[in-house]
């Protein structure tokens, strides 16, 4: 399977559907990023992507090439980072084909105009690549897998955030499993003060308890 960028595997309806999502999306924050409420908020639009019980679980289908899950929401104007766990998984035994790309998993982020954010050189549109390749895990599972994306430069755009499984017929039946998907952000002023005043009276306590 030749690897398309997901721009690409939409066609001109479902980048007209990407537009209209960021544009119902538009002003709202990251929604039910760890799962807690099932899928809610985030939409699948290809493949096999369910409720795996307060994580988001991907896995292959026999007839999309891609399981995608996307959510359109405005980053905050305090941004630090785009954070998020992933554990991917497989077992031998699936269709196989000498020549088939391993299968991947995907992070892209994709402006109000369709394009993407952190496109790499070679003009790829994710940002975080992952294929079964790259497990280390004797079980066949990768643990603890945490991302880290600096958005702090799209303070205040609207985006779309898409994840993909991509599977092909590699030999491997691959699943992934997505959670704790979130922003982080500068603290605001006032709970950073308090935060300075706890700890000062944290230090003052110990310091009279050691007198």
């Amino acid at each position: 399977m030749k690897k398309k960028t997901y721009l690409k595997s939409l066609g001109v309806g479902g980048i007209a559907l990407l537009c209209l999502c960021l544009t119902t999306f538009a002003g709202q924050t990251l929604q039910n990023g760890d799962f807690s409420a099932g899928l809610s908020n985030w939409t699948v639009e290809y493949g096999s992507v369910t409720d795996g019980g307060g994580y988001a679980l991907f896995q292959e289908h026999p007839v999309d090439y891609s399981s995608t899950l996307s959510q359109g929401f405005t980053i905050p104007a305090l941004a630090l980072d785009l954070c998020f766990d992933v554990m991917m998984s497989y077992e031998a035994g699936g269709p196989y084909d000498q020549f088939a790309p391993p299968d991947a998993f995907l992070g892209s982020l994709y402006d109000s105009d369709g394009n993407p954010l952190f496109a790499n050189p070679l003009g790829v549109d994710e940002f975080y690549y992952l294929d079964n390749t790259s497990i280390v895990d004797t079980t066949g599972t990768l643990i603890g897998n945490t991302v880290r994306l600096d958005v702090s430069s799209l303070a205040g755009q609207d985006v779309l955030l898409v994840f993909d499984l991509w599977s092909s017929y590699d030999g491997m039946t691959t699943t992934v499993n997505l959670d704790n998907v979130n922003i982080t952000v500068i603290p605001a002023p006032g709970a950073l003060l308090l935060g300075l005043i706890g700890t000062g009276l944290f230090g003052l306590l110990r310091k009279s308890k050691t007198m």
